[in-house]
């Protein structure tokens, strides 16, 4: 499946400017006619390429900030202040965090240094971990009140570890939450993230339609070692992409790994094999998600240097054929599995 996908509506990368592309008022989000491409520029500077959320028929950076780490300890304020203010620079219009990083931590970072200056030119999506109706119901608000937000762009159901956990949250009226909230405006997409198994994603799939629902964005890890074991590349991708989610990729460096770096979060004291650049190049390694049919790549980024070697492997990026995929998916083949892919479920 992996070799066969090719990009798609779903993905689709951002061309040239067009009189036809509108932002959504007051959101970061921008319409484009159809047969028309996204804008290069808005008030703030050049954007990143842009393309199509799923559903939503809206348009974002297909780089994404991710928030997890503005709760590293030993950053400032003023160090916070500056990744997000990079980001702006870089053509970032696509922020990330959720209720749980740092308990609201992250959120509150972006409702002091973000939201108040561009909330007109960004989307902005943040998470529920939420297992029942009364603490969803309550992190509607409190996710906004951090955020300094009266309607958050995307909420998503936060890190779904398996169909048991799925059938355990839709059970406890999870889900009604999030679409009673849709309903009064406090947020406008729907989403679900998780990094375990895809059979979660994959039960998720089927209860929404069980209920005769339809969320619009899915988060997951996709990565080059990731159709070597247990692959949501391989089972879950094709399916968002038949129903128009929009398909946001993490784990692209598999929470570092692939670079050698050890963050610590659930490694078990592992080593990581420094397959980028050693193997692979960074340019490969992140456009191989590019070059599949996902709306963005979240990345957490807690250095301005990082964040902008990213962003320029973007601005870069051409399409790899299916050839080329495979190329990259055969030369790390071998780190495929629980060894590298720490965060998700041995089977």
């Amino acid at each position: 499946v992996t070799a066969g996908l090719t990009v798609g509506r779903a993905g689709s990368p951002g061309g040239g400017g067009s009189a036809a592309a509108q932002p959504v008022a007051g959101h970061g989000g921008v319409k484009v006619a159809a047969g028309q491409e996204p804008p290069t520029r808005d008030r703030l500077g050049e954007l990143l390429p842009m393309r199509r959320l799923g559903r939503t028929d809206e348009w974002v950076t297909a780089f994404c900030f991710g928030g997890s780490h503005l709760i590293h300890e030993g950053q400032s304020d003023r160090e916070h202040q500056e990744l997000l203010e990079a980001a702006i620079e870089e053509g970032v219009r696509f922020f990330d965090t959720a209720q749980q990083y740092g308990r609201g931590k992250s959120e509150r970072v972006m409702g002091k240094h973000l939201t108040p200056k561009y909330r007109d030119s960004i989307y902005v999506m943040t998470k529920t971990q939420a297992t029942e109706a009364t603490r969803a119901r309550r992190d509607m608000d409190e996710c906004r009140k951090r955020l300094n937000v009266d309607v958050i762009d995307l909420m998503q159901m936060h890190h779904i570890e398996s169909a048991r956990n799925v059938d355990q949250r839709i059970d406890n009226g999870v889900v009604d939450v999030l679409l009673e909230a849709r309903e009064q405006g406090k947020i406008r997409h729907l989403g679900f993230t998780g990094h375990d198994t895809p059979s979660a994603h994959l039960r998720m799939l089927e209860r929404l339609e069980q209920m005769g629902v339809e969320f619009d964005t899915c988060q997951m890890p996709v990565n080059v070692v990731d159709p070597g074991y247990e692959s949501f590349v391989e089972r879950v991708l094709p399916v968002l992409v038949e129903r128009d989610y929009g398909v946001l990729a993490m784990k692209t460096l598999v929470f570092g790994a692939l670079t050698g770096r050890d963050h610590g979060w659930r490694r078990r004291d592992r080593i990581a094999p420094n397959v980028v650049p050693e193997v692979i190049t960074l340019a490969e390694a992140l456009g191989f998600a590019w070059s599949l049919p996902v709306a963005s790549l979240v990345s957490g980024t807690p250095r301005v240097d990082w964040l902008r070697e990213n962003t320029q492997v973007l601005r870069d990026h051409q399409q790899f054929d299916e050839a080329k995929r495979l190329e990259l998916i055969d030369k790390v083949a071998e780190f495929a599995g629980p060894r590298v892919e720490f965060y998700k479920t041995e089977v």
